[in-house]
């Protein structure tokens, strides 16, 4: 029997009403991996040809980890950001995504700037998965025709997060709630 995304939900839950620290969002990552692995849920939830844009597809009342479908029919990138005071865990359905991680070498002391180096790059195929810690700085950057899933400690399209720009060393607040970006909420 296949493993079911009300399985996985449950199973999240679980491990992160015993722990909300790193230790219960690690263990959510391997539950994530699993899933991974049938996707077909996707098309349970948002359809046959779900529709292009960030889908939230479920969020636990008890633990606020929230699950978001990405849909996206073109090729795009974010630049390096963060996610807040939320950890995050990306995972791929389809297509790919190329994600590149941060040290920031600046002390944070100086309103606006912001210096950044490339510490690690990878690529997170399907059934495959990367997860960040509160503050953890990436980028990611994907082809069209992909589908990527991200597992959230709270409505991160909701709130504020960093978002740094390399060539000109500076450093803004995004405040996603005035950007519209989800598309649909689907209640599970």
């Amino acid at each position: 029997m296949a493993y079911t995304f009300s399985g996985f939900c449950a199973d999240c839950n679980r491990e992160l009403k015993a722990d909300a620290g790193e230790a219960g969002w690690l263990a959510v990552q391997n539950y994530f991996e699993k899933i991974l692995l049938h996707t077909e849920f996707v098309n349970e939830l948002l359809g046959e040809n779900p529709p292009a844009g960030r889908h939230i597809i479920f969020v636990d009342k008890e633990t606020d980890m929230n699950v978001m479908v990405h849909v996206m029919n073109e090729a795009g990138f974010a630049v390096p950001h963060d996610h807040g005071p939320h950890w995050v865990i990306y995972g791929n359905a389809t297509g790919y995504t190329d994600m590149t991680e941060f040290n920031r070498l600046d002390d944070g002391s100086k309103e606006g700037y912001a210096e950044l180096e490339v510490s690690k790059e990878y690529r997170i195929n399907p059934g495959e998965s990367s997860a960040y810690d509160v503050g953890d700085i990436h980028a990611i950057d994907y082809p069209a025709n992909t589908i990527f899933i991200r597992l959230t400690s709270g409505d991160v399209e909701s709130g504020s997060n960093l978002r740094f720009n390399l060539e000109e060393k500076t450093v803004e607040i995004q405040d996603r709630s005035k950007e519209g970006r989800v598309v649909s909420r689907v209640s599970v």
